[in-house]
């Protein structure tokens, strides 16, 4: 969007910029609502036709609850692709994976660049038909 006087504005600048600057994560990302981020797990989880309430996302192998410390996920299916320290991102916590690898626990509680690839790597996953 453009403001009156030919620029193209803040909002503009900041998404422009957004991925520039996901190395700030690093330095520790802020807890924001688990509301918030809920809406955004549930945005991406449509493209495995998620069941969404008002404090549930539920998809394929996933479930996630906003509950007042951040949004708990449990990720059951068989060989997830992941490793232990994909669950111990910026704006992660708690993070578990099994010893056989088809359970996973963490608590989001930021919608941070990692935690974005993490729900795009699990849409891929499952999505792909590999779960």
């Amino acid at each position: 969007m453009s403001d009156p006087n030919g620029g193209r504005g803040l909002d503009h600048l900041i998404e422009q910029n957004a991925t520039e600057l996901a190395f700030l994560d690093a330095y520790g990302a802020r807890d924001e609502a688990p509301e918030l981020v809920l809406e955004e797990i549930a945005r991406r989880l449509r493209r495995l036709d998620a069941r969404v309430s008002e404090r549930e996302v539920r998809a394929c192998g996933l479930h996630v609850v906003a509950k007042s410390d951040g949004c708990h996920l449990t990720w059951a299916s068989a060989r997830l692709p992941l490793v232990p320290s994909d669950l111990e991102q910026p704006g992660m916590r708690e993070g578990r994976l099994n010893k056989e690898r088809n359970n996973a626990n963490v608590v989001v509680v930021g919608w941070t660049h990692e935690v974005r690839r993490f729900f795009d790597r699990a849409v891929e996953h499952e999505g792909s038909g590999s779960a």
